[in-house]
């Protein structure tokens, strides 16, 4: 069986996600990304996710976007609406779901629930991890 048929996203995600409420500024997202060392926030509005900002969007933003400054709220730049995967879906199926949006992360739901994320770089890692292991067999 394909590694991408047998995996699931819940082996592979990052529990939990970092996330900024909805009116905050970019500067905002980019310290908070800076301290907690990701590459993209969750943006929430009253606790629930609506949007995501990346690096990606922040620095496309400030080159080319006139008005957009570091003062600019959140939401001007974030995603949206969210793309999820089920936490019990495969790799293969978060893949898919990636290419078919041109997106590099997706938030990982479980029972209604938002669990986690789950990145481009995450599904690469599972994929050579497990290629390196079938060459040692």
């Amino acid at each position: 069986m394909a590694l991408s048929t047998t995996v699931r996203v819940k082996a592979i995600m990052s529990k939990g996600m970092v996330s900024l409420e909805k009116g905050l500024s970019i500067r905002s997202a980019v310290k908070t990304m800076v301290h907690k060392d990701v590459g993209s926030v969750v943006i929430t509005a009253h606790g629930k996710p609506v949007g995501m900002v990346t690096e990606r969007d922040i620095l496309k933003s400030l080159a080319f976007r006139k008005a957009v400054r570091s003062d600019t709220p959140v939401e001007v730049i974030m995603s949206a609406p969210l793309i999820t995967v089920n936490s019990n879906s495969t790799i293969g199926d978060a893949a898919e779901l990636m290419a078919k949006n041109k997106i590099r992360r997706l938030l990982v739901k479980e029972n209604g629930r938002y669990v986690g994320i789950v990145t481009q770089r995450d599904l690469q890692k599972a994929m050579t991890d497990t290629f390196k292991s079938l060459l040692l067999l």
